[in-house]
């Protein structure tokens, strides 16, 4: 009993203290587990509090804020030609091209989740396994370093949070990601990421951002054409896209550097079952450099004058629009409305139709960069070179499309665009100014009688001819055919200023001021001048049976997104009756068969054309416009200093005008064919109006006679300082001339000169310098949309 009792004692106190052992252990990793859990409670708390305090500052951004954000893009615009093929990308520092992620190659799609974030479709916006991978790869240096950031990560970080590498900056991110996430679709997102991305420089240089500018920057195709191994290319260089740049001329190594991550991406790709092994080592083998886009001349290296024109007349087209559904917007400045209109037509991905016919330009502009068909240089000014300039346009009459232009002789050397500066339009004034008004007025007719005489106006104006002689009666005609000035500035008392120039207003003119309304101006002795553009446009009204229709550039404006914003549509005026019109047309035409402008007969090729002539003083401007049923060309030559032009160069004009005429007909014969001629309206008459203030002679011993030069400090035709402008109306003038003798007629039609100026008063009111200052450059243009030059007085040729 007793060793059964001593025995059973013995076996029982082990088993107690196993299980006295085990409840030990089992209460140590209670209170183990209690004290980790209150641990990681503990360190939770802090961490979040932490965390916390990083994101405190950052604000709940709306739905509407990040869509703002990550869809805002500065996006690439494009101008084309009246073919609608391309002229060009508008100016910009940055290529960008709005694509959907199903306009893009798969493979491209492929490769950038590949790389990029494997997990897109099942993430919420971050990988927390990657993004402790990717610290523990950063912090032991790792030779491959995978990243931790989401395509979403990187969109907030490329969108909305500034480019710092701090926690604060990191946690922000993560925070919006999810944010980000729950607010759009994936492919919202994915089409986020694939246009805001930067891609580094494209063949020319240029920033490219998004696939399809990268796409097209440096391989030439568009994204959805994209193979395998340009895909893997693209989307390797989002890791370090300025280090990736494949070409040479601009990244050293680049290429190099961009095919071994390639391969990395390539890899990923087999890895994840989006391309085979076939395709792998194919796409190893591709020549990447073989297939890199070419560099190109940008449209604003190739066309500068005209990429300039239609970025500033797109601009204003949209600010007159924004006018017209705001009229508060008058109270701002124009000129600020309009360079922050241009700055948004640089970068709103806007498609601008223009109406330039290619051929035409390219041909004019090749005639103005032959310095053959041009005078000498005159000597430099402040280190600035002064070649003889040029200003041309071609109109179709029936539209008012401009269809070519040529702006200056070369870019680099004047950026002033000289078909729409203004300068001193001489004896081309005429026909507009002066006969086609008093015809219309029916004060004339091309067989009324003009008494060519020594006549002194109200107020002391005596004007003169070209070679300082009078002839005595002549008609209306031959007055306008051999470029007579005392005759054009009588029939212009008769008519009126006032009226008279209001012609001129309704023809498009928009350089008419105040101090134009005296009698030198029936001379082109204006304040500021006219623009070839203007000067040609109004002379189109002749041709259009007396309709003006307002030239134009711009047909049509399209938004990123190809809806219409803008449509051009004419406004046609009536000026001059249809009879008007061909009277002073057949006039014209004498101009060219017999006149001051026989220079272009043999250029014409059969055409009915009609035209004139225009000098100003010193020779510092000539002229030649002319027209047929379809178009009408104008021409002016001249420096752009106050420099007079070469006795050589006195035909230029004339000679530019005839080469371009023939040249443009050359390539397109139904710009203006043969057999369309200016008919002659029923109920024309040019019978003769006896009006006996024009035909009366008033000073027959003037006939004849040699005019006396005048001295320069004879002041006798001065008129009285402060003489009121509003009596013109009623013929009564208040300043000299401002003309100068025109050219000395000719049995050939040639134009001499003698010089024989007189000086115009200023005006107490209106300095005639006081003015806009002019500026070279194109994009700065007064309210006329035009360059300013100062006043000059005029010289009419015979």
């Amino acid at each position: 009993m007793t060793k059964q009792n001593g025995s059973t004692n013995t076996l029982e106190e082990p088993n107690k203290k196993k299980k006295s052992a085990w409840k030990n252990i089992l209460l140590v990793l209670q209170i183990s587990t209690i004290l980790f859990f209150m641990g990681v409670l503990f360190a939770g708390a802090a961490a979040a509090g932490y965390v916390a305090s990083l994101v405190k500052g950052d604000p709940v951004r709306s739905y509407d804020e990040i869509y703002q954000k990550i869809s805002a893009n500065n996006l690439t615009g494009f101008a084309y030609f009246a073919d609608k093929t391309l002229i060009g990308q508008l100016i910009t520092a940055e290529d960008r091209r709005l694509v959907s992620h199903t306009e893009v190659s798969p493979h491209l799609i492929d490769a950038i989740i590949s790389t990029e974030d494997k997990y897109f479709y099942e993430h919420k916006g971050i990988v927390p396994s990657a993004i402790a991978r990717a610290g523990i790869q950063q912090m032991t240096g790792a030779s491959v370093q995978t990243g931790g950031s989401t395509l979403t990560q990187q969109l907030v970080k490329q969108t909305i949070l500034s480019p710092e590498q701090t926690m604060q900056r990191k946690f922000r991110e993560m925070f919006l990601a999810l944010r980000v996430e729950r607010m759009f679709t994936k492919d919202q997102i994915l089409d986020a990421y694939i246009n805001k991305m930067y891609f580094g420089k494209n063949a020319n240089g240029s920033n490219v951002y998004g696939v399809q500018a990268a796409a097209k920057g440096i391989f030439g195709v568009d994204a959805k054409n994209l193979n395998i191994p340009q895909a893997a290319y693209l989307a390797g260089m989002l890791q370090a896209p300025s280090s990736y740049i494949p070409f040479k001329s601009i990244k050293k190594n680049g290429l190099k550097l961009g095919k071994e991550r390639q391969k990395l991406v390539l890899s990923r790709m087999l890895e994840n079952g989006k391309i085979t092994k076939q395709e792998y080592d194919e796409a190893i083998a591709y020549d990447i450099e073989a297939h890199l886009a070419k560099p190109s001349r940008k449209a604003f290296e190739k066309y500068p004058y005209l990429m300039m024109e239609i970025e500033q007349r797109a601009a204003e087209l949209l600010v007159k629009q924004d006018i017209a559904k705001n009229p508060e917007l008058k109270k701002e400045s124009y000129n600020k409305l309009v360079e922050e209109k241009r700055i948004a037509v640089r970068q709103g991905g806007y498609h601008i139709y223009t109406t330039i016919n290619k051929n035409v330009y390219e041909k004019m502009q090749q005639i103005a960069a032959n310095p053959v068909n041009f005078g000498p240089d005159r000597p430099a000014i402040d280190g600035k070179p002064m070649p003889e300039q040029v200003g041309s346009i071609l109109i179709n009459n029936k539209t008012g499309a401009i269809l070519g232009m040529m702006e200056g002789r070369n870019f680099e050397t004047e950026k002033t665009n000289h078909v729409t500066a203004l300068r001193q339009p001489g004896s081309t004034i005429k026909p507009l100014g002066v006969y086609g008004p008093a015809i219309e007025e029916g004060i004339i007719s091309p067989s009324s009688t003009v008494v060519d005489e020594e006549t002194v106006f109200p107020g002391g104006y005596t004007p003169k001819n070209a070679n300082n002689t009078f002839k005595g009666p002549v008609t209306v005609r031959d007055a306008l055919k051999w470029s007579r000035n005392v005759p054009a500035v009588k029939v212009y008392f008769e008519t009126g200023v006032r009226k008279s120039l209001g012609y001129v207003k309704k023809m498009g003119v928009t350089s008419i001021v105040d101090s134009d309304y005296y009698l030198p101006s029936a001379l082109g002795g204006l304040t500021y001048g006219i623009s070839v553009e203007e000067m040609t446009n109004a002379y189109a009204t002749f041709a259009n049976e007396g309709q003006f229709i307002d030239a134009y550039l711009i047909q049509r404006i399209e938004n990123s997104e190809h809806e219409v914003v803008y449509e051009h549509k004419a406004k046609p005026v009536q000026v001059f009756s249809p009879q008007t019109s061909w009277l002073v047309t057949d006039m014209l035409r004498d101009v060219i068969s017999s006149g001051t402008g026989t220079r272009v007969l043999s250029s014409i090729n059969g055409h009915d054309v009609a035209g004139k002539t225009g000098t100003t003083q010193d020779e510092r401007d000539k002229w030649f416009v002319g027209y047929t049923k379809d178009v009408s060309l104008g021409v002016w030559v001249g420096y752009d200093k106050k420099y007079k032009l070469y006795k050589s160069s006195f035909e230029d004009a004339q000679k530019i005008w005839g080469k371009v005429f023939s040249s443009v007909l050359d390539i397109n014969p139904q710009l203006s064919p043969t057999e369309n001629v200016m008919s002659r309206p029923s109920g024309t008459s040019d019978k003769g109006i006896y009006n006996a203030d024009l035909a009366a002679s008033r000073n027959p011993g003037s006939y004849g006679k040699k005019e006396e030069p005048k001295k320069a400090e004879n002041k006798s035709n001065t008129a009285p300082n402060g003489q009121d402008k509003t009596n013109v109306d009623v013929k009564t003038p208040d300043g000299t001339d401002t003309t100068q003798n025109a050219d000395q007629q000719k049995t050939d039609g040639s134009n001499t000169t003698e010089k024989n100026s007189e000086t115009r008063p200023k005006d107490p009111d209106k300095p005639v310098t006081s003015k806009p200052g002019h500026k070279s450059d194109s994009n700065a243009k007064p309210e006329a949309k035009k360059t300013e030059h100062k006043k000059e007085t005029t010289k009419n040729e015979q």
